[in-house]
Parts: C-alpha cells; sequence; structure tokens
C-alpha cells in the first residue's frame, strides 16, 4: 500500500460511532466523494456487494494508514469496527476469524437507525445499530427504524457509493425509479418509530442486553445465582426467543408482551414476504426489524428476568404447551434449543416439562435441584454404590411413608431411587447395582405411591438432598463391599450366651440368639435382616427380630458394637465402624409425611425403655409407629438396671452371672479356692448364686475345678445288678432293699456300668413278673398269650365260650359283655397270630376252628395255675 498523508481537515469521531459514519462525515466535511476518500486514508475501494472488510476488522496496515492519515489511535479505529464485538456479542470461529451469522443475532445486513439520534448527530450512525440486539434507543425511547421511508431500503447494507459526496441524514440508496446513480435522498430523520415509556418492557430489555454485551457475565433475573458468560445468555435469549415467534400464537403473545410492541410487530409482519413469495414466519432467521427483534426478546426476558429457575420455568411453560398442542414432540431429550444454551436455558426447559414427567425422570433430571440439568452417565453411580446401604438406613427411610408400602419395602425402594437421581440409569440398573430383593417393578411402584403424596415436591426434593450428600460426603463404610462378605459364623450361639451374661441379658436362647445375629447383620450388611442366611420366615421368629432392640440396654449395645468391630478384623475389614448413619438433620424441617427423629419422643423413652418392653408397647406410649420406636429403642438403649450396681435387688434368674463376676473378680476367686480351700458351693452361697454359676466362672478364669462326685461307700459288681435287674426284672427298688442302699444309689451303679433303665413301672412290676414266670411253665403254643398279666384268665375265657353256639349266649351265661368277650378272643387270636373261631351267622351256629380246637387241648392238659401266684425273688 502507498504510504498515505495526514487529513489537512479532520472530524472527531463521536462516541459508539461506527467507522464508515465516521469516514462519511470526513468526507461530507471536506467535500470529498467518498470513493476518493478511501485510497486517502489508506482503505480499500468499495466492493461491487457487501460490506467492506474495514467495517468488520480492520487489518494491521489499514489500521496503521488509517491512524496516520487522521491521527486517530489504532485503538479508537479498532473500537469503531464490529470487531468490539466479536466474542461479546457477534461469535467468531476464533482459527480463522469467520463470523457466525447463524449462531446469534449479533449482526445482520446494514444497519438500524434511530431518526432522532441522526438529528441530534447531525447524521452520525452508532456502530451497536448494525447489531441484531439493538432494537431500541434507550435515549429517545423507541423502537429503532428499520429502512427508509420513500424507498423502503435497508441503510448501509454497503458501503456508500464512491462517486458521490456522503449526506448522512439522506436515504443513499438508489432510487427506486432512477435508470443511473440517483440516490433516494430520503430524509431519515423524518422517520416516526414508536416511542414507548422509559419504563416500558421493551426499554427495559434493551437496557438489559445492553449491559449484558458489555459485562462479561450476565447476571439479570435468573442469572443472578446462577451467573454465565455474556455469550450464553445471549445464546439463551436468542433460543427462546426464536421459539416463541415461531411457535406462539397471537393468544399467548398477548399474554407475555404489551399490546403496543405487539401492535408494531403486526405492522411490520403482515408484510414480510419470503423470497419465493410465501409468508415469513419469525423466528426462524435473524430478525430483520426492529419490532420483530423486541417482541422476541421481551417474550424470552419475560421467562429469564425473575429470580429463580423455578419461576423463570413456569414462565416457559406456555411455550411448551403451546408447542405440544401443535403436535410437535417436546421430551426432555429432545429439549435443545440450540448447541451454546447455557445450563441455566437447559435447566429452565427442563423444569418447565415438570408436569409432563414420570417421577423416575422428574429424579433423572434433578428436577428438584436448584437447577436441573441432564443426567449423568450411569458410571458415575459407582461412587455412590459404595456409599448407598440395600436398605436405606431408618434415620432417613422413616421421613417417608406410603400408603400400602411398609419400612421394609420402602427403605430398599428409596436406596434404589436415590441411584436415579440426576443419572441416566434405569431402575432395573439400580436394584442390580444395590444387589436389592426388589424389582424394577416395585420400585417404579414405590415411586408412583411417593407421587401421590401430597408432599411429593418435598419428598423429591429430600430424595435430591440425600443423593448430593451422599456425593459430597460419602460414608465412612464400603456397603459395596460389605453386601458380599461371609456373614454364615456371625454371632455364634456361645459368644452371644457369654454376652448376656455378662450384660445380665435376657434371652440366651436359640431364638434371640438368631434375633440378634439378624440384627447385627443388618447393621453390618446394611442390607434387610431378611435377607441374612440364618434369617427364618416363622412369625415367632419375626416377632423377636421386630422386638429385639425394645429389650436392649447401653452394655448389650455396646457389647454387640465390639463384637461387631472384632467380626470386621477377621473378614479383613480395617478402617471402618462398625455401624454409622448420616447425620439425622439433614431433613430437619422439610414437610415430610413420615416420622421426623429429631422431633421424636426420645425424652419419654428413658424410663419407657428400662424394662424390657415390646417394641409395639414403646410405639403406643409414645405414640408412634412401631418402625419408629424401634429406631427410637435402639439409639437410646436403656441404662443398666438398677440390680447390676446393687442398687435394687436382683430378680429371681436373672443376672446371675453378672452378679457374680461383679462380686468375684479373679483375684478374688483365685484366693477363696485355691488359698482358702473353699468348696465352690460355698462360694456361692456367700455370693448368692448357685453353684453352677461359680463353677463356670471359676472354669472362666482358667482355675481347675475339680469334677464332683459321691462318697463311695458300696460297691457293686456289674454281674450281680445285671442278673438281678435285666435277667429278673427285678425293680430298683427291690434291688436297693435287697442290698441296704438307697434307691438313687443303685440308679448311679446301674449308669455306670451301661445298664440301661427302665421306664417307671412297667417291666418291674410284680404281676408282670409272674406273668412272665408262668409262661415259661405253660404249653409252648400258649406261651405268646400268657406273657402279659391276665393271659390264663383269657385263656380260659375262651375254653369255656367254645361250649356255646353264639358269642352272645356265652357272655350271658360267663357274666360279662359281650363286646368284653368279644375283645378277649381277639387279643388272644393276635398274641397267638391264629384264628380261633367263627362267628355264629344265620341259620349257623358258632364254630371253633381246626387252631382253636389245639388251643383248648392245650389248656385242658396244663396243670392249674393261679393268677395270683407270685414269683419268689
Amino acid at each position: 500500500m502507498n504510504s498515505v498523508r495526514t487529513l489537512p481537515i479532520r472530524a472527531t469521531p463521536i462516541e459508539g460511532e461506527a467507522l464508515d459514519s465516521w469516514l462519511e462525515a470526513i468526507a461530507n466535511r471536506t467535500q470529498t466523494a467518498f470513493g476518493d476518500l478511501l485510497p486517502a486514508v489508506g482503505l480499500p475501494a468499495r466492493k461491487p456487494s457487501g460490506d467492506s472488510s474495514w467495517i468488520l476488522k480492520l487489518t494491521s496496515d489499514e489500521c496503521d494508514a488509517l491512524s496516520a492519515a487522521t491521527g486517530t489511535s489504532p485503538s479508537a479505529l479498532e473500537s469503531m469496527t464490529l470487531s468490539t464485538y466479536f466474542g461479546r456479542a457477534i461469535y467468531v470461529d476464533t482459527p480463522v476469524e469467520a463470523l457466525g451469522r447463524g449462531f446469534l443475532w449479533g449482526r445482520g445486513t446494514g444497519s438500524r437507525f434511530c431518526p432522532m439520534c441522526l438529528a441530534d448527530s447531525n447524521g452520525r450512525w452508532q456502530l451497536k445499530w448494525r447489531l441484531r440486539w439493538t432494537f431500541a434507543c434507550t435515549i429517545h425511547n423507541c423502537l429503532l427504524a428499520d429502512a427508509c421511508m420513500d424507498c423502503g431500503a435497508v441503510q448501509r447494507n454497503r458501503p456508500h457509493i464512491g462517486e458521490f459526496v456522503p449526506q448522512p441524514n439522506l436515504c443513499a440508496a438508489r432510487a427506486a425509479d432512477a435508470r443511473n446513480h440517483q440516490r433516494c435522498h430520503g430524509d431519515l430523520t423524518a422517520i416516526r418509530s414508536a416511542i414507548f415509556d422509559v419504563q416500558h418492557p421493551v426499554m427495559q430489555a434493551q437496557r438489559i442486553i445492553d449491559e449484558v454485551i458489555a459485562a462479561e457475565t450476565a447476571t439479570f433475573g435468573v442469572y443472578a445465582t446462577h451467573p454465565q458468560p455474556r455469550m450464553k445468555a445471549l445464546a439463551d435469549i436468542r433460543a427462546i426467543a426464536g421459539r416463541a415467534l415461531r411457535y406462539g400464537t397471537s393468544k399467548d403473545m398477548a399474554q407475555h408482551v404489551p399490546a403496543d410492541l405487539i401492535g408494531q410487530f403486526h405492522l411490520i409482519s403482515n408484510g414480510a414476504r419470503t423470497t419465493n413469495g410465501g409468508v415469513l414466519k419469525p423466528g426462524l432467521r435473524m430478525p430483520a426489524r426492529a419490532a420483530t427483534a423486541a417482541v422476541g426478546v421481551v417474550a424470552a426476558l419475560s421467562a429469564l428476568d425473575t429470580t429463580t429457575v423455578r419461576s423463570s420455568a413456569e414462565a416457559l411453560r406456555w411455550l411448551v404447551v403451546s408447542s405440544r398442542e401443535r403436535g410437535h414432540a417436546i421430551h426432555a431429550t429432545n429439549m435443545g434449543w440450540g448447541r451454546q444454551s447455557s445450563p441455566v436455558l437447559v435447566g429452565i426447559q427442563l423444569k418447565s416439562l415438570e408436569p409432563f414427567l414420570k417421577p423416575s425422570d422428574q429424579l433423572r433430571y434433578g428436577i428438584a435441584c436448584p437447577l436441573p440439568a441432564r443426567p449423568r452417565s450411569q458410571s458415575s453411580a459407582k461412587h455412590l454404590v459404595t456409599a448407598l446401604p440395600t436398605a436405606l438406613w431408618p434415620v432417613w427411610s422413616l421421613r417417608f411413608a406410603a400408603i400400602n408400602c411398609d419400612q421394609r419395602q420402602l427403605r430398599m425402594g428409596l436406596s434404589a431411587v436415590i441411584l436415579l437421581v440426576r443419572r441416566r440409569i434405569t431402575l432395573t440398573e439400580c436394584v442390580d447395582l444395590l444387589d436389592s430383593p426388589l424389582t424394577k417393578g416395585a420400585v417404579s411402584r414405590i415411586l408412583q405411591l411417593l407421587q401421590r403424596q401430597q408432599q411429593w415436591h418435598e419428598i423429591r426434593e429430600a430424595l435430591t438432598k440425600m443423593a448430593t450428600y451422599l456425593e459430597e460426603h460419602g460414608a465412612p463404610i464400603d456397603y459395596g463391599r460389605r453386601r458380599y462378605l461371609d456373614y454364615t459364623d456371625l454371632l455364634p450361639n456361645s459368644v452371644w450366651a457369654q454376652m448376656c451374661r455378662d450384660t445380665g441379658s435376657p434371652g440366651a436362647g436359640r431364638v434371640r440368639a438368631r434375633a440378634a445375629r439378624c440384627f447385627l447383620y443388618e447393621r453390618l450388611s446394611g442390607m434387610h435382616a431378611d435377607a441374612a442366611p440364618f434369617a427364618d420366615s416363622t412369625t415367632h421368629f419375626r416377632k423377636a427380630t421386630a422386638n429385639f432392640a425394645g429389650g436392649m440396654t447401653k452394655d448389650l449395645a455396646g457389647a454387640l458394637y465390639e463384637y461387631a468391630q472384632d467380626f470386621l478384623d477377621g473378614q479383613n475389614v480395617h478402617g471402618e465402624p462398625a455401624t454409622w448413619q448420616p447425620q439425622e438433620n439433614l431433613l430437619q424441617n422439610m414437610r415430610l409425611p413420615g416420622f421426623d427423629p429429631t422431633r421424636g419422643s426420645t425424652g419419654a423413652l428413658g424410663h419407657i425403655a428400662a424394662g424390657n418392653m415390646r417394641i409395639g408397647e414403646i410405639a403406643n406410649e409414645l405414640r408412634v409407629s412401631v418402625d419408629a420406636a424401634r429406631y427410637l429403642a435402639e439409639m437410646n438403649p436403656a441404662d443398666p438396671p438398677g440390680w447390676a450396681s446393687g442398687s435394687a435387688p436382683r430378680p429371681p434368674r436373672l443376672g446371675a452371672y453378672r452378679a457374680a463376676k461383679m462380686a468375684l473378680p479373679p483375684e478374688r476367686m483365685r484366693d477363696l479356692y485355691n488359698n482358702r480351700r473353699m468348696s465352690l458351693a460355698d462360694i456361692a452361697a456367700e455370693v448368692g448364686v448357685s453353684r453352677s454359676v461359680v463353677a463356670r466362672l471359676a472354669r472362666e478364669y482358667g482355675l481347675q475345678v475339680a469334677t464332683p462326685g459321691p462318697k463311695v461307700k458300696h460297691i457293686f459288681d456289674r454281674d450281680w445288678l445285671f442278673e438281678r435287674y435285666v435277667n429278673r426284672k427285678r425293680s430298683l427298688t427291690e434291688i436297693a432293699a435287697e442290698a441296704g442302699v438307697s434307691l438313687s444309689t443303685v440308679a448311679r451303679w446301674a449308669k455306670t456300668f451301661g445298664i440301661p433303665l427302665r421306664n417307671r413301672g412297667g417291666g418291674s412290676h410284680i404281676a408282670v413278673r409272674t406273668a412272665r414266670a408262668l409262661s415259661s411253665e405253660a404249653p409252648e403254643l400258649l406261651r405268646p398269650a400268657l406273657v402279659a398279666p391276665g393271659g390264663w384268665t383269657r385263656l380260659q375265657c375262651f375254653a369255656a365260650t367254645a361250649n356255646y353256639p353264639t358269642l352272645t349266649i356265652a357272655a350271658q351265661h360267663l357274666g360279662v359283655r359281650q363286646s368284653v368277650l368279644t375283645l378277649k378272643i381277639r387279643r388272644i387270636e393276635s398274641e397267638l397270630e391264629m384264628q380261633l373261631l367263627k362267628r355264629a351267622e344265620r341259620g349257623h351256629p358258632m364254630t371253633i376252628t381246626a387252631a382253636g380246637l389245639q388251643v383248648i387241648d392245650a389248656i385242658a392238659e396244663s396243670k392249674p395255675v393261679t393268677e395270683g401266684k407270685q414269683v419268689e425273688p
């Protein structure tokens, strides 16, 4: 480029003036054709069409030459080009410095103008008028003019024609009917623009736009709590404005845009046409008319210029509803109103969809969050899974309640639901990650039940709070690992029994031991007690488990915690507390349908729980649910009973071991037993417990306890005792009388020799032994019927019956009832295993069988015996 000379006559640029306006002012003042001025200041000549590049941005050579010719600083020159708005109101692809015309309303072709400003400044044009964001003049409170009133041409589509001296107040467009380069020269200052009050929404909208462009960060309206870069905020305004102009009905727009501005909009929109003759629908591209831009921006700011995301969403919902009514599918997954939209607009859009979202989607998109957002990937749940038990902690779950859903279901359902918050994850994946026994359908049902509650919004917020807390703080327990520990050997019966003795707790039996095991399993694993490998489905066991916390004292709770810690150490789990729960005041003061532990009757629980009450009784006393009573009892175990400290008498059969252990520490026990040679019975009498309790304590202390036994005064021979007791069927009483010892002595020797004892009576009765002795003397055929007492009488009765034609006649003559006679004969037949007679039938008398005749002969051949005969000892 040739060197330039300093211009002899100059014009000072006014504040905010565009570069082309300033150069035209110089040309006008020097009465120089514009085509002659440009080379003189080092700028290229006018292009046949479109803007010259120096209007957008000066090259370094152009800037240096222009500065040398005019004496204006390069920085001042740069501020008069559109480059001053690059990254502020105009998107630029930085690597190639290409303007992003399709992105924002930052710049169209030509320039709007304020007729009154032109008149006041003698035709000086503001640079910001070239921005489509500028639609009103905040000095004169009017809409900007779009075109010349005479020819309808948009001003400054291209630089001033080179052959003429510029007339800044006049239209420089070619006259409509001109056959040469004659200009229109319409008076632009004579145009009458719509004027508004200074507080009119359109003027407030323009001031907000100007402030956003001027500042680095947008802080107006909803952005006060969620600041965004100005380009993001402008993208949000453009997105809403474009859709409002595109989809808003006249009725919709009338509710959000003042009527006088709507009137200006209709004046210009009725004549708007596309290049192919169709009607142009505003919103499809950058608004060419100031009124169009004003309507769109005012409609957008009615949603954005509010204090909260919730109020912004409510103000924007009309646009969502209007689009859906027109058949456009508006869902959370297709809410992108522009790739450059800010997270704030995304949150507002999602919040506006709240009435159309399922409860699970409301959680996925964080509708209860201060700023809803698109969900994160499923992988983000991995950290939360380790901090979340399968069954939610009661301190949180009790705050929730749903009809036809108990706490057991609710606790597991809530844990799965928490994983949904702000995550792109399915219900099936939630229950699988937590190893929950619930199905997808069960969790969905729980969500639906919660949504039906009047406090659904608070419930949703509480779920979000819990998820956020766990994401930010985590948990000191890795529940992902706890779920898969081996709990088979948790709290053996012997350990539980010792624990009960140490703490003076009742219920050392197997059922309560299993209940304690399930109680501990639930606290350690984070899963419900029903999932324990030793759980039982019987009603009795369920009641024992449900009531376990009601009888828990502080000593027992401490012992269980210590054991739990030792159990974890044995499973190579270190650095974790045995049990843990999050802070209970996280949900404090929230209006939730469940029980608030922070406001529970914990003060009244002290005197109630001290008596080993059932959970149902505690619930009735405190007027809370059974689940709430169980939680309160667990968190506030009773003080040890008074007898444990000696302030009250010890109840019978309760706490004997604990009392003995307190009265007999190891040193004293050794002194009494080893040094003073006191017997266990004497020590027990001194302490007030049984000998067995002291013996158990001595063994626990490692003392050698002598095996108790009788003082042997009589020695029996095993063969002698066996002969009398087993072979002769003598009773222990008879043997004791013969030997001159007590009955217990004979029984003890029999046990020592391994001789099984008979039940009392039975084979030791004299009648039995007599019958057996007689049977040995009778014919072999009759012996089975003579073993039991009364056998000979029954045989003689049968022999007499054979003399009569029927059993009825026989019974009458023998003086017995027929039924008794029949039973006697049937017993003989059973014992001898043969049929003795055939009963009489019509026309046929009773007959004796051949076997029966043999029996009768055997009876007759036997020598007479008497049933009263006794066997000698």
